[in-house]
Protein backbone atom coordinates (compact mmCIF):
# COMPACT_ATOMS: atom_id res chain seq x y z
CA UNK A 1 0.00 0.00 0.00
CA UNK A 2 1.45 3.44 -0.90
CA UNK A 3 0.48 6.51 1.46
CA UNK A 4 0.68 10.11 -0.23
CA UNK A 5 1.14 13.16 2.00
CA UNK A 6 0.14 16.15 0.67
CA UNK A 7 1.32 19.93 2.35
CA UNK A 8 -2.71 19.99 3.17
CA UNK A 9 -2.05 17.23 5.47
CA UNK A 10 1.04 18.04 6.87
CA UNK A 11 -0.20 21.65 7.99
CA UNK A 12 -3.39 20.03 9.25
CA UNK A 13 -1.65 17.09 11.00
CA UNK A 14 0.67 19.91 12.28
CA UNK A 15 -2.55 21.59 14.05
CA UNK A 16 -2.29 24.31 16.34
CA UNK A 17 1.40 24.20 16.78
CA UNK A 18 2.61 24.70 14.10
CA UNK A 19 0.49 27.71 12.43
CA UNK A 20 2.00 28.90 15.72
CA UNK A 21 5.30 28.54 15.07
CA UNK A 22 4.61 29.55 11.53
CA UNK A 23 3.40 33.05 12.99
CA UNK A 24 6.67 33.43 14.94
CA UNK A 25 8.57 32.52 11.65
CA UNK A 26 7.00 35.67 10.02
CA UNK A 27 7.03 37.40 12.99
CA UNK A 28 10.78 36.93 13.83
CA UNK A 29 11.74 37.53 9.84
CA UNK A 30 9.85 41.04 10.25
CA UNK A 31 11.30 41.78 13.03
CA UNK A 32 15.09 40.68 12.00
CA UNK A 33 14.34 42.95 8.75
CA UNK A 34 13.63 46.07 10.71
CA UNK A 35 16.11 46.00 13.28
CA UNK A 36 18.49 45.45 10.92
CA UNK A 37 17.21 48.51 8.87
CA UNK A 38 17.64 50.65 12.13
CA UNK A 39 20.83 49.45 12.33
CA UNK A 40 22.21 50.73 8.93
CA UNK A 41 20.28 53.69 9.53
CA UNK A 42 22.16 54.31 12.66
CA UNK A 43 25.47 53.93 11.71
CA UNK A 44 25.26 55.69 8.00
CA UNK A 45 28.05 57.82 7.17
CA UNK A 46 29.89 57.86 10.33
CA UNK A 47 33.22 57.19 9.14
CA UNK A 48 32.86 60.07 7.23
CA UNK A 49 31.41 62.06 9.66
CA UNK A 50 34.25 61.24 12.54
CA UNK A 51 36.69 62.38 9.59
CA UNK A 52 35.60 65.83 8.84
CA UNK A 53 35.65 66.12 12.77
CA UNK A 54 38.96 65.38 12.62
CA UNK A 55 39.71 68.22 10.09
CA UNK A 56 37.34 70.39 11.56
CA UNK A 57 39.18 70.40 15.11
CA UNK A 58 42.38 70.10 13.23
CA UNK A 59 41.93 73.68 11.91
CA UNK A 60 39.94 75.11 15.34
CA UNK A 61 37.04 75.05 13.87
CA UNK A 62 34.61 73.78 16.97
CA UNK A 63 31.69 75.72 15.81
CA UNK A 64 31.64 74.03 12.58
CA UNK A 65 32.01 70.53 14.23
CA UNK A 66 29.03 71.01 16.25
CA UNK A 67 27.13 71.86 12.78
CA UNK A 68 28.31 68.56 11.61
CA UNK A 69 27.14 66.34 14.71
CA UNK A 70 23.45 68.75 14.34
CA UNK A 71 23.25 68.07 10.44
CA UNK A 72 24.15 63.90 10.75
CA UNK A 73 20.91 61.65 11.17
CA UNK A 74 22.32 59.13 13.15
CA UNK A 75 22.64 57.82 16.07
CA UNK A 76 26.31 58.95 16.79
CA UNK A 77 25.22 62.54 16.23
CA UNK A 78 24.28 62.95 20.40
CA UNK A 79 27.37 61.16 21.55
CA UNK A 80 29.88 62.95 19.33
CA UNK A 81 27.92 66.48 20.55
CA UNK A 82 28.45 65.61 24.04
CA UNK A 83 32.07 65.47 23.78
CA UNK A 84 31.92 68.57 21.68
CA UNK A 85 29.74 71.14 24.30
CA UNK A 86 28.38 71.08 27.44
CA UNK A 87 30.53 71.68 30.45
CA UNK A 88 34.32 72.57 30.11
CA UNK A 89 34.70 69.62 32.54
CA UNK A 90 36.20 67.00 30.37
CA UNK A 91 35.02 64.38 33.06
CA UNK A 92 31.88 65.41 32.78
CA UNK A 93 31.55 65.64 28.86
CA UNK A 94 32.64 61.84 29.56
CA UNK A 95 29.60 61.26 31.55
CA UNK A 96 27.36 62.82 29.32
CA UNK A 97 29.26 60.60 26.26
CA UNK A 98 28.45 57.89 28.53
CA UNK A 99 24.88 58.48 28.73
CA UNK A 100 24.33 58.77 25.64
CA UNK A 101 26.56 55.84 24.64
CA UNK A 102 24.08 53.56 26.94
CA UNK A 103 21.10 55.05 25.35
CA UNK A 104 22.06 54.51 21.53
CA UNK A 105 22.94 50.92 22.84
CA UNK A 106 19.94 50.49 24.24
CA UNK A 107 17.92 51.39 21.23
CA UNK A 108 19.61 49.43 18.88
CA UNK A 109 18.99 46.88 21.27
CA UNK A 110 15.38 47.37 20.93
CA UNK A 111 13.67 44.17 20.09
CA UNK A 112 16.23 41.44 20.16
CA UNK A 113 14.89 40.02 23.40
CA UNK A 114 12.02 39.21 21.11
CA UNK A 115 14.51 37.56 19.07
CA UNK A 116 16.30 35.80 22.05
CA UNK A 117 12.98 34.66 23.08
CA UNK A 118 11.49 32.87 20.20
CA UNK A 119 15.00 31.43 19.37
CA UNK A 120 14.74 30.04 22.82
CA UNK A 121 11.00 28.47 23.15
CA UNK A 122 10.42 27.92 19.08
CA UNK A 123 12.38 24.15 19.36
CA UNK A 124 10.45 23.14 22.55
CA UNK A 125 7.12 24.31 20.99
CA UNK A 126 8.18 22.02 18.04
CA UNK A 127 9.06 18.92 20.34
CA UNK A 128 5.86 19.45 22.19
CA UNK A 129 3.76 19.46 18.86
CA UNK A 130 5.51 16.04 18.11
CA UNK A 131 4.88 14.86 21.12
CA UNK A 132 1.15 15.34 21.16
CA UNK A 133 1.35 14.23 17.04
CA UNK A 134 2.91 10.53 17.79
CA UNK A 135 0.49 10.41 21.18
CA UNK A 136 -2.27 10.85 18.39
CA UNK A 137 -0.92 8.75 15.59
CA UNK A 138 -0.07 5.34 18.42
CA UNK A 139 -4.28 6.61 19.33
CA UNK A 140 -4.88 6.03 15.01
CA UNK A 141 -3.10 2.88 15.36
CA UNK A 142 -5.18 1.41 18.26
CA UNK A 143 -8.52 2.03 16.89
CA UNK A 144 -7.75 1.23 13.49
CA UNK A 145 -8.03 -2.53 13.96
CA UNK A 146 -5.69 -4.38 11.40
CA UNK A 147 -3.66 -1.72 10.21
CA UNK A 148 -0.07 -1.94 9.04
CA UNK A 149 2.36 -0.26 10.88
CA UNK A 150 2.34 2.22 7.92
CA UNK A 151 -0.20 4.46 9.58
CA UNK A 152 1.38 4.92 12.76
CA UNK A 153 4.95 6.22 10.44
CA UNK A 154 3.08 8.53 8.38
CA UNK A 155 1.20 9.79 12.07
CA UNK A 156 5.03 10.05 13.50
CA UNK A 157 6.43 11.87 10.07
CA UNK A 158 3.88 14.49 10.08
CA UNK A 159 4.83 15.00 13.81
CA UNK A 160 8.40 15.35 13.17
CA UNK A 161 7.23 18.00 11.01
CA UNK A 162 6.94 20.11 14.07
CA UNK A 163 10.37 19.79 15.35
CA UNK A 164 12.10 20.68 12.21
CA UNK A 165 9.46 24.01 11.93
CA UNK A 166 10.98 24.59 15.41
CA UNK A 167 14.62 24.67 14.55
CA UNK A 168 14.42 26.34 11.38
CA UNK A 169 12.50 28.90 13.17
CA UNK A 170 14.86 29.07 15.71
CA UNK A 171 18.41 29.22 13.72
CA UNK A 172 17.71 32.68 12.24
CA UNK A 173 16.52 33.93 15.30
CA UNK A 174 19.76 33.05 17.59
CA UNK A 175 21.95 34.49 14.27
CA UNK A 176 20.25 37.79 14.10
CA UNK A 177 20.05 38.16 17.99
CA UNK A 178 23.72 37.25 18.36
CA UNK A 179 24.82 39.17 15.60
CA UNK A 180 22.29 42.77 16.27
CA UNK A 181 23.77 42.45 20.14
CA UNK A 182 27.13 42.51 18.74
CA UNK A 183 26.42 45.38 16.51
CA UNK A 184 25.24 47.64 19.21
CA UNK A 185 28.18 46.92 21.55
CA UNK A 186 31.04 47.32 18.60
CA UNK A 187 29.03 50.81 17.73
CA UNK A 188 29.13 51.50 21.51
CA UNK A 189 32.64 50.61 21.82
CA UNK A 190 33.62 52.82 18.46
CA UNK A 191 31.34 55.91 20.01
CA UNK A 192 33.05 55.61 23.27
CA UNK A 193 36.92 55.88 21.14
CA UNK A 194 36.03 58.50 19.29
CA UNK A 195 34.16 60.75 22.12
CA UNK A 196 37.43 60.04 23.56
CA UNK A 197 40.15 60.97 20.53
CA UNK A 198 37.71 64.18 20.14
CA UNK A 199 38.73 65.22 24.14
CA UNK A 200 42.24 64.46 23.74
CA UNK A 201 41.98 67.00 20.81
CA UNK A 202 39.71 69.24 22.45
CA UNK A 203 42.43 69.22 25.60
CA UNK A 204 45.93 70.01 23.45
CA UNK A 205 44.18 72.74 21.74
CA UNK A 206 42.91 74.75 24.92
CA UNK A 207 46.31 74.02 25.81
CA UNK A 208 48.25 75.31 23.60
Amino acid sequence: MTFHVSVKDILVSGGVTLWLLIALSIYSIALIWQRWRALRRATHGLDPLLEQLRQALAAGELAQAVQLCQKHPGLAAPILAASLAGSTSRDERRRAVDRCVVQAVAQLQRGTTALGTIATVSPFIGLFGTVIGVMRAFRDLAGAAGAGPGIVAIGISEALVCTAAGIFVAIPAVAAYNYLNHQAARFGDEMGWASDDILDRLTVGAQK
